[in-house]
Order: structure tokens, then C-alpha cells, then sequence
């Protein structure tokens, strides 16, 4: 049997677990979400954690959908900021980026946004951001910014992505002209995405990446392999793996599935709302002083650790 609910901590995680249990003995518990944390840490205390709600791909049309209106006390509690993988409108329509500006202004905690490929579709992509800008989403693409959260300064580079594919079924920058400008987006997409996470380079003691676009084929299991390459590129991990994060968010992928790695080991989560089937998805990232650093002086990206919480439950 599968429960899911909202559980903010390790410890309401426990006690729920207990109360349940105790209803329907001999069934196995699971609660599901992430705790991530430096491979040496030896566990998260809740004051060396950063609380991240994640969500992807909320699609606002012209008219609200009542979908944040329950979030604002909640977020309050659980989360420390809040980060949109992208397509948060339909059509990239200015109107609905003004329903989707008006829903999120109430929220109480930072908020950070990269678009999505349907916040281009209009081509007033630059009207959108704008909208967003001012009721306090930071939409970013190509550059970064940093959140202090408590005592932590948590980092977090964004770029929309673009496809192309993975290892052994990509695109290459050969032949037509089109083809060749297709693989060249990707490729400079990518290059945004390392001087962003460049710029945050030990001035912080978290660093995100967040995209829209996937960076591993391992989150869109369950699309059909045929539009693979239209649904991310492996261009865009390799930044990632060079140069270090501890958590690594896309939306994009709707049939895919929620968690994978990168070749180098970091986490990276698809938070598309149709694959989190919830508001959003709760991580809380475990940091130490020191020890986050790899010997070279590059950031290594943290391991998940024993699934303990979740977001909160939301019918589809």
C-alpha cells in the first residue's frame, strides 16, 4: 500500500509512518521524497538543510485555475524557496502569463523560474519574464542568482536547455543549415548554462541547476524513445559534471519519471507536475561547511539518502 500526504520533517515523517503502520500491520511503509546530502555528512540536521518546492510545467491558460491557491500557508511551513522548471503558461500568451503572475504573487518565499518551450510559443517569451519579474519570480536563462536562506547561500543557475538527444542517438552539427542551427542552440544553451554555474563558483554553499530541458535520457522513461531527442540533450549534463551541483531540476517530460542521476553521480529530478502528481515536490539538500568542496576545488554533487518526505498530495 502506497500513502501519500504531506510530511514536512523527519520526524513527522516518523511518526506518521508509526500511526499508520500501527493501522495496518503486516503492510510494508514507504514515504516518499529526498533528502539530499554530502556523501560524508553522516546525516542532515534540519538547520544544515536548505528546503527546495519544486514544480515544473503548470501550464496557466487565460483563465485561473485555482491550482496555487492552497499553497501559500503550506509553503510557508515546508519550504524554504520555491523553483518552476518551465512551461508555466500554455501558449506563452502575456494574458497568461498574467494569470499565472497574479497565482503566484501570494506565495510568501522566494521564487525562482526558468521558461519552458511553451513560453516561447507566441514569441513574446520576453513579455512573459517580464510579467513574472515583477511580482518577484527571478526567471533566469543563462545567468544565476543567489538566495540566502537562513545562513546558507544557496546558488542556483538556470537555463531553459534545448533537445538533441543522448549519447549514441544524437544530432550532430553536420549537413543542412537547419540542422546545423538546431544542434548549435543546444550547444550554446549549454555553454550558457556552464557560465552560469561558473559565476557561482565558491561564493555559495548550494548550488542548483535548474533547466527545463532534460540533461539524462534516466527521467523520461516511460516517453516514447522516438522523441528522445525532443526532450532534452546530454550537451547539457556534461557542465554539470564538470563542474559540480547538488541537485539538478527539469520539468518538460510529462510520461517520464521522477528521478535519476548524471553520468558524474549528481541527482536530477524531473518535477514536471504530471510526474510529481502533487502542488509540488519537497527536497530538502544537506550541506556542511567544508565538506562540500571535492579536493580540486570543484563542487561535488551530493547523494540521495534514505527517502523520508514528501510534497503535498494534490488530486490531478
Amino acid at each position: 500500500m502506497f500513502i501519500a500526504g504531506t510530511v514536512a520533517t523527519a520526524e513527522h515523517c516518523g511518526a506518521v509512518t508509526r500511526i499508520v503502520g500501527g493501522l495496518l500491520r503486516g503492510h510494508e511503509m514507504h514515504n516518499e521524497a529526498d533528502i539530499l546530502a554530502p556523501a560524508d555528512s553522516g546525516g542532515v540536521p534540519r538547520e544544515a538543510a536548505v528546503r527546495l518546492a519544486a514544480v515544473g510545467d503548470l501550464h496557466f491558460g487565460r483563465e485561473p485555475d485555482g491550482a496555487v491557491a492552497p499553497w501559500p500557508e503550506q509553503l510557508a511551513d515546508e519550504a524554504d524557496l520555491l523553483v518552476i522548471a518551465g512551461d508555466l503558461t500554455e501558449n506563452g500568451d502575456p494574458k497568461e502569463a498574467e494569470v499565472a503572475a497574479r497565482e503566484l504573487q501570494a506565495l510568501p518565499i522566494p521564487k525562482v523560474a526558468v521558461l519552458g518551450n511553451h513560453d516561447y510559443h507566441s514569441g513574446q517569451e520576453r513579455a512573459v519574464a517580464e510579467r513574472l519579474e515583477e511580482v518577484g519570480v527571478r526567471v533566469l536563462e543563462g545567468d544565476s542568482v543567489v538566495v540566502p536562506v537562513g545562513g546558507v547561500r544557496v546558488g542556483i543557475a538556470g537555463v531553459k536547455g534545448f533537445g538533441g538527444g543522448f549519447l549514441g542517438a544524437c544530432g550532430n552539427a553536420f549537413g543542412e543549415p537547419e540542422m546545423k542551427a538546431f544542434i548549435s542552440h543546444t550547444k550554446s544553451t549549454a555553454r550558457r548554462l556552464e557560465e552560469a554555474l561558473e559565476s557561482l563558483d565558491r561564493k555559495v554553499e548550494v548550488k542548483v541547476a535548474l533547466l527545463h530541458y532534460a540533461p539524462v535520457p534516466g527521467t523520461l522513461l516511460g516517453e516514447r524513445p522516438e522523441i528522445y531527442p525532443f526532450l532534452g540533450s546530454y550537451l547539457l549534463a556534461e557542465p554539470l559534471d564538470r563542474l559540480g551541483v547538488d541537485l539538478v531540476l527539469h520539468g518538460h517530460a510529462h510520461a517520464g519519471v521522477e528521478k535519476a542521476m548524471t553520468p558524474g553521480g549528481i541527482p536530477v529530478r524531473n518535477v514536471a507536475r504530471p510526474v510529481i502528481r502533487s502542488a509540488y515536490r519537497l527536497y530538502a539538500v544537506g550541506w556542511k561547511p567544508g565538506k562540500s568542496q571535492a579536493r580540486d576545488g570543484t563542487r561535488r554533487g551530493a547523494h540521495p539518502r534514505r527517502a523520508i518526505s514528501r510534497g503535498p498530495a494534490r488530486p490531478r
